[in-house]
C-alpha cells in the first residue's frame, strides 16, 4: 500500500502493485485453506528457478510496467470459473525439480502436476488414491495469475491409519520395535500388535498434548481391518499421561483395548493392567473361544492379585478403568456366521458401535455398548449402601459434576475399577460387566469406537460417531486426530485443566473382502 501511495504520488500508476496485493491475499487465504483440510504445507527458504524442459514465463504489459504471469497448476474434481482445462503435459521427475521437497509417504503418490517458472508457482502434490480430488489421474487444470514472490507450495497428505504413520515414523523417539506379551503366546508372526508405551515419572515433564509413546510389532499395515489411535497428554502439570491402550490383531481376530489411570500412580496401574490382562485373556479364549465371559472375568481376578501383591501401595491408592472389544468371526472362521463384537468393561470409558446403510451421507445408527459404572447407577449403588459406604449424588460439587464413592481417604467417580484397594471395602467391585454381543450385517457399513472419559465427557457418543464416520475408512488415523483435537478444544472451552485423550476407532473388514481390500 505504501508503494502505491508513493507511486500515485509521482504520477505513476499503482495497479500492478495493488493487483500483487490481491494476489498475495488470495495465496494467503489458500494456505490457510489448506490447512485446515488437513494438508502439511512445507515452505522452502531458497528462491525457485526455472525447471527442466519449463517454457519461460509469458510478459505482457499491465499499467505499462512489464510483468510476469506465473502458471499455478493444480489437480482438483472440478473446474472453477476461472480456470480452463489443457492437455495434460509431461512433467520432470522430482530429481529435475530443485528445491522440491521429497514427499516420503506410505501412499503412492500422484504426479506432481505443479509448473515451475522463475517466477513464483505454486503445486499441489496428490495421492492417486485420493479420487475426491482428481477427476483423473491426467487431469491438469492451469490457472493464469500474477505474483512477486519465488516461492513454491508443496502438499503432504497426512496419515490414513496407524500403520501408515508406523511405517513413517518408526524410526523416531516415539516409537519402539517391541513385541506385545500377550504376542509371546501365540505362534511367531501370527500377531500384530500396537500398544503404548510405559509411563515413566519424568513423563510428567513432557509437553503437553504430547503424544504417547507407541510399540508395535509386526507389518502394521498388512492388518485386515482399517485401524486409529491416538493417545495423548492432557493438561494436568502435577500428572503424566495416565491412559494406556493395545491393539492385538490375528488373522481371525482383534482384540483392542482402552486403559484409564487415575490416582498419583494410575499410569504405573493402568500398564500393568495393559500388558498383563489381554494375554491371559487370550490364553482362556485359546481354549474355548465362546468362554467371553469366563475368560474376561477370570483374568480380571487373576492380575488384580498380582496387582496386589507385585504393586503393593501403588495398587491401593490408584487404579485404572479397563475397557475390551473383541472381534471374530464365531467358532469357525470358514463358515458364513457373520463377524460379531463383544465388550467387558470396568469404569467409565466407553465402546460404541455405529452401523448405516447408504453408503456416505447417511445417518449413523449408534449402539452404546457400555453403562459405565456411575456410583448413582441403581444397582451400583445398592451393593455400595449394603457393603457400609455412601454416595454424593451428581451436581453435588458444581453442575455437571459426576457421583462419587465417598471413602474416609478420598472419592471415586466410579463404582468399579481395577485397583483401588483402598475402596473395596466401601463396595467398589472389580468385576468387569459383559456388553450385549454385536452381529455384523454384512449389508451396512460398521465402525468400532472405544475412548476414554477424555472423549465422552465432552463428545456425546452419537455425535461422536457422526464426526468420525464423516471420514472415508481408509481415513480412521485422520478421523481419531481431529476427534481428539475436537474434544482436546471442548476441554479447553470449559476448563483451564484438560483430561488425557484416547481413541481407537475400527472399520471391520469382512473375511470375504480382505483378499480384494475392499472395506465393508
Amino acid at each position: 500500500r505504501a508503494s502505491a501511495r508513493r507511486s500515485k504520488q509521482r504520477g505513476r500508476s499503482a495497479r500492478p502493485l495493488l493487483r500483487a496485493l490481491s494476489i498475495f491475499r488470495k495465496g494467503r487465504q489458500m494456505v490457510c485453506s489448506l490447512s485446515l483440510a488437513g494438508a502439511n504445507v512445507v515452505r522452502p527458504t531458497t528462491p525457485n528457478t526455472q525447471g527442466v524442459g519449463e517454457q519461460p514465463p509469458s510478459r505482457e504489459r499491465v499499467g505499462g510496467e512489464r510483468v510476469q504471469r506465473p502458471s499455478i497448476s493444480f489437480g482438483v474434481e472440478s473446474c472453477p470459473p476461472t480456470m480452463e482445462r489443457v492437455s495434460p503435459q509431461p512433467s520432470p521427475s522430482a530429481a529435475c525439480l530443485p528445491g522440491m521437497s521429497n514427499l516420503s509417504s506410505a501412499d503412492t503418490l500422484g504426479e506432481a502436476v505443479g509448473r515451475r517458472d522463475s517466477a513464483p508457482s505454486m503445486s499441489c502434490t496428490i495421492s492417486e488414491q485420493d479420487t475426491s480430488l482428481t477427476k483423473s489421474p491426467t487431469s491438469i487444470l492451469r490457472r493464469r495469475g500474477q505474483a512477486l514472490f519465488a516461492r513454491r507450495l508443496t502438499l503432504e497428505t497426512k496419515q490414513r491409519l496407524i500403520g501408515d504413520t508406523i511405517a513413517k515414523d518408526k524410526d523416531g523417539s516415539g516409537f519402539s520395535a517391541k513385541q506385545h506379551p500377550a504376542a509371546a503366546m501365540q505362534t511367531p508372526g501370527m500377531v500384530l500388535s500396537v500398544w503404548g508405551s510405559a509411563t515413566a515419572d519424568e513423563d510428567r515433564f513432557a509437553p503437553y498434548f504430547a503424544q504417547k509413546g507407541i510399540n508395535w510389532d509386526g507389518e502394521i499395515r498388512s492388518m485386515p481391518h482399517r485401524i486409529g489411535l491416538k493417545c495423548h497428554r492432557g493438561l494436568k502439570p502435577d500428572s503424566p499421561n495416565q491412559d494406556d491402550f493395545f491393539v492385538l490383531a490375528r488373522p481371525d481376530s482383534l482384540l483392542f483395548g482402552v486403559l484409564d489411570g487415575h490416582g498419583p500412580d494410575g499410569h504405573i496401574v493402568a500398564h500393568f493392567a495393559q500388558e498383563r490382562l489381554p494375554t491371559k485373556v487370550m490364553e482362556c479364549l485359546r481354549k474355548d473361544s465362546e468362554a467371553w465371559e469366563e475368560a474376561v472375568k477370570s483374568a480380571v481376578s487373576e492380575i488384580c492379585e498380582d496387582a496386589r501383591e507385585k504393586l503393593g501401595s501403588k495398587a491401593h491408592g490408584s487404579g485404572c478403568t479397563v475397557t475390551l472389544a473383541f472381534m471374530d468371526n464365531g467358532p469357525n472362521a470358514q463358515s458364513s456366521k457373520p463377524m460379531r463384537l463383544r465388550t467387558a468393561f470396568l469404569g467409565d470409558s466407553m465402546a460404541v458401535h455405529g452401523s448405516r446403510k447408504g453408503g456416505r451421507g447417511s445417518k449413523w445408527d449408534v449402539n452404546i455398548l457400555t453403562d459405565i459404572h456411575r456410583p448413582d447407577r441403581p444397582d451400583e449403588e445398592q451393593r455400595i449402601i449394603e457393603a457400609g459406604g455412601s454416595v454424593l449424588p451428581a451436581n453435588s460439587q458444581c453442575a455437571g459434576s459426576p457421583s462419587r464413592l465417598l471413602t474416609p481417604e478420598w472419592n471415586l467417580a466410579m463404582s468399579r475399577s481395577f485397583g483401588d484397594f483402598h475402596c473395596a471395602q466401601y463396595g467398589l467391585s472389580h468385576e468387569p460387566e459383559i456388553g450385549p454381543c454385536q452381529e455384523f450385517d454384512e449389508k451396512l457399513e460398521h465402525l468400532v469406537l472405544v475412548c476414554s472419559d477424555g472423549v465422552w465427557d465432552v463428545i456425546p457418543p452419537a455425535q461422536a460417531v457422526q464426526f468420525v464416520g464423516k471420514f472415508r475408512p481408509e481415513e480412521a488415523q485422520l478421523a481419531v486426530d481431529r476427534l481428539v483435537s475436537k474434544a482436546q478444544l471442548r476441554w479447553q472451552e470449559m476448563d483451564d485443566v484438560v483430561d488425557d485423550i484416547t481413541a481407537i476407532l475400527v472399520w471391520p473388514n469382512f473375511a470375504d473382502e480382505a483378499a480384494t481390500g475392499e472395506v465393508a
